[in-house]
């Protein structure tokens, strides 16, 4: 069931009477219901395993904060850790296991057809890291455990963000869960046009880009692309998956408005960052926070020296790529970032610590910012190339293209990129990172007739641009 779909608009008109009509307790009940429903329509048999963390983590939480013992509070923290990350591990990893193994004979193994044919669990990823942080919480005692089953389930399943975030925290929902606030017509303008935009995002320019993406990352294509085509398709999957997660975690926020809930930002136009530590500030925020909060700072964080800040950044950033997809080229992009992040901070060059009105210091301040976009997009985008790819051959042939070609003089045929119509979608995404940058450094404010006509060429955009097939959300692969 897509955000996208028909079926799904039917599904949310239901969904927003049972949580706004019924009284308070039947409509948890009611939503709950929903929201399993929600989740089953992919494989219901899945619905055991979000049972499972859930009936874990709370029986977990509150036998911790029962207990006084700091091993007996240690010990039921590991039941949550094993059965959490045990169950993320065996369905996101085994395939990724069995290709290694069978890699290492001489001469490799053929891959089994089973392997072929996993299926990771849709969204495993997203709850497994929300159930365990509310554990993590109520362990380091910032946190008092949910005080109904019920109440915590919802907070686990809750339809608009299960299957791809944003990652919640209890602290952030529960507390929304306990009296249903007053749906302003501002909260429903404000849902109204984040849903809009988020489907603009998704239909119109992710699935757009999309085309001109695989017409030069397909395997047979890439050896042969020219530096400017490798560069060009870079650039469209930039824009493709930064539509794609932006625009689903938007509609999720809307959602989230129209019911009278609040979820947080997770996207804050991440190609404007100056530094590699503040693109992080800016994509996919709650998974940042969420690496920070529960692994960078648990390994140490900057606090035992350089050479262990250094480390724990490549080793966060690892984990935060096989977090992604059980593929070793995840787990190449998660090192570039590390190693870019620890690089950055042994310069000193991680740039300013908040992200928001940034106002111009005059035109060196202009130029030197600028510079410094443009090497971390460059960066983020070699990154990407690993990302995307399908493989680690198809990935450094196209880094080939995109670094060494131009320095050995040889920057391949003419593009065929270049007469695609397909490359007008990046448009938006260029305009929309613009029109931030005049925002935070010339002040120029975002007004609700600016939104109000942004919703309207949105819609007709959507009404005039021939979907076709369509795709699946990016992240729901994760």
């Amino acid at each position: 069931m897509r955000f996208d779909s028909v079926v799904f608009l039917a599904f949310f008109v239901v969904a927003w009477s049972v949580w706004r009509l019924l009284p308070l307790r039947a409509a948890k009940f009611g939503t709950l219901a929903l929201s399993l429903a929600f989740y089953g329509w992919w494989r219901w048999e899945y619905l055991a395993l979000i049972l499972f963390s859930a009936v874990v983590d709370y029986w977990a939480a509150a036998r911790i904060d029962a207990s006084e013992d700091k091993a007996t509070r240690m010990r039921w923290l590991l039941v949550s850790l094993v059965s959490n990350l045990g169950l993320l591990a065996f369905f996101k990893y085994t395939p990724l296991i069995v290709r290694t193994v069978l890699m290492l004979d001489a001469p490799p193994e053929p891959t089994p057809g089973w392997v072929d044919d996993w299926i990771v669990p849709v969204g495993i990823s997203f709850y497994t890291f929300q159930t365990l942080s509310y554990t993590i919480d109520v362990h380091r005692g910032t946190l008092k455990p949910c005080r109904t089953f019920v109440d915590f389930f919802l907070f686990v399943s809750f339809f608009p963000q299960l299957v791809a975030g944003p990652i919640l925290r209890a602290s952030e929902l529960l507390p929304q869960l306990e009296q249903r606030a007053a749906l302003s017509w501002p909260r429903v303008q404000i849902g109204l046009y984040r849903v809009v935009s988020g489907l603009f995002w998704k239909i119109v320019v992710a699935d757009g880009l999309a085309v001109s993406v695989e017409r030069i990352y397909s395997p047979a294509r890439a050896a042969g692309a020219s530096t400017l085509d490798a560069w060009l398709a870079t650039a469209c999957f930039g824009g493709q998956i930064y539509a794609d997660f932006a625009g689903y975690s938007g509609i999720a926020i809307g959602l989230a408005h129209l019911m009278g809930l609040r979820f947080p930002e997770n996207f804050r136009y991440p190609y404007i960052a100056a530094s590699l530590s503040e693109f992080w500030k800016r994509w996919h925020i709650s998974l940042s926070q969420w690496l920070r909060d529960y692994l960078y700072i648990p390994l140490g964080g900057n606090r035992h020296g350089k050479l262990r800040t250094y480390a724990n950044l490549l080793v966060t950033m690892l984990l935060g790529g096989l977090w992604h997809g059980a593929s070793w080229s995840f787990l190449a992009w998660g090192a570039i970032h590390g190693a870019g992040l620890a690089v950055e901070k042994a310069l000193g060059l991680e740039g300013r610590n908040q992200v928001g009105h940034w106002p111009l210091a005059g035109a060196r301040d202009f130029g030197v910012r600028c510079l410094r976009i443009v090497l971390v997009w460059a960066l983020v985008h070699t990154a990407w190339v690993y990302f995307r790819a399908a493989d680690f051959g198809t990935a450094n042939a196209l880094v080939a293209h995109m670094w060494l070609d131009p320095l050995r003089g040889a920057w391949g045929g003419a593009s065929i990129l270049l007469d695609s119509p397909q490359l007008l979608f990046l448009l938006p995404v260029v305009l929309a990172h613009a029109a931030q940058c005049g925002h935070e450094w010339l002040g120029v404010k975002k007004t609700g007739p600016m939104r109000v006509v942004l919703a309207g060429v949105y819609l007709a955009l959507l009404l005039l641009v021939d979907r076709g097939e369509g795709s699946p959300f990016l992240y729901f692969q994760f």
